[in-house]
């Protein structure tokens, strides 16, 4: 259960109190005690999730991606417990460029930080600082998401997948380049059952 991060810490991403750079696997301090259970790492931000479901973020939150709202954009350099989600249990986290995607143990699926293009799911492109739910997704149980710089795909127990965000070169799947402000399913995988993206 013990995190080590290494590489380019120039905005905290690495969890140590500064911004050094490390060259070799160093063991996140703050965490000592919780067992990590996953991590996911974005462009300049971290998330780590422990067995206990406590989400914890740091790095860049220009953008809101770290969860913890209000004024708190700024760099965390330790890791920071998202407050927001409070009662969930956090299973599993995919961080994209300057967004962060959430899925509980109950399948709801959580987005924040950059909203441009749709890419956090919620019909509009406005950014989230806080964790929000996404309510298209509602009724639907959620296993797994990635996220890309500018778009995210989810999918759920059943196997269905749903791509949103910017649709630039066909990446969400629905046969063009427009982009999606919510989960739209990609009906070219009915009949299949997606277990990871």
């Amino acid at each position: 259960g013990e995190l080590f991060t290494f590489g380019y810490g120039s905005n905290g991403q690495l969890g140590h109190g500064g911004e050094q750079t490390e060259d070799v696997p160093r063991p996140v301090g703050a965490l000592a005690g919780k067992k990590v259970v996953g991590a996911a790492a974005g462009m300049s931000h971290t998330a780590a999730w422990t067995e206990a479901g406590e989400l914890f973020t740091f790095g860049s939150g220009y953008h809101g991606q770290l969860g913890h709202g209000g004024e708190q954009t700024q760099t965390e350099a330790v890791p920071r417990l998202v407050q927001g989600l409070a009662g969930k249990k956090v299973v599993g986290v995919a961080a994209g460029g300057n967004h962060t995607a959430v899925w509980t143990d109950a399948g709801e699926l959580f987005t924040f930080g950059d909203g441009a293009y749709g890419r956090l799911g919620h019909g509009g492109q406005e950014n989230e600082l806080v964790p929000r739910l996404v309510q298209a997704l509602a009724g639907k149980k959620v296993v797994g998401a990635a996220a890309g710089d500018e778009h995210t795909a989810v999918w759920t127990e059943e196997g269905k997948l749903f791509t949103f965000g910017d649709g630039w070169l066909g990446r969400l799947g629905h046969g063009g380049e427009e982009g999606e402000l919510g989960p739209r399913l990609v009906e070219a995988l009915a009949g299949k059952k997606v277990v990871g993206v």
